[in-house]
């Protein structure tokens, strides 16, 4: 969803990264293209490339120009989110695979109750 966009990568170690997102795996493993790596004083340090590993993502700020509402369900109806179904498992779904999809429309559901939470109080 994120590929090709600006983002700002809060990481663990309270340092961030700003850049444009090339390649990002199913582990949320990101690659960025002319980047910025920012340190805990505030400098400001440009690399061409730079790669995010997962379990150094914080936070991911997403774009305000991005609605992450629609983006997710047009992702679960054209069944993105969805691996391919193995033939020798008779074609079920496993646990992780269920509880991937119902833990997307809980994150559906969080975003929608939000904007009417933003609507409701302007």
């Amino acid at each position: 969803m994120l590929q090709g966009h600006s983002v700002l990568i809060d990481l663990h170690n309270e340092t961030s990264v700003a850049g444009i997102i090339d390649v990002a795996d199913g582990h949320m493993t990101c690659e960025l293209t002319h980047a910025v790596f920012i340190d805990r004083n505030g400098g400001q340090h440009p690399f061409d490339n730079f790669m995010v590993r997962n379990r150094m993502i914080r936070q991911i700020h997403i774009p305000s120009y991005l609605d992450a509402e629609q983006e997710l369900r047009s992702a679960m109806e054209r069944g993105v989110l969805r691996r391919k179904r193995v033939e020798t498992k008779g074609g079920k779904r496993t646990f992780k695979q269920k509880r991937a999809e119902v833990r997307h429309k809980e994150t559906l559901e969080m975003i929608s109750q939000q904007k009417k939470n933003k609507e409701t109080s302007t």
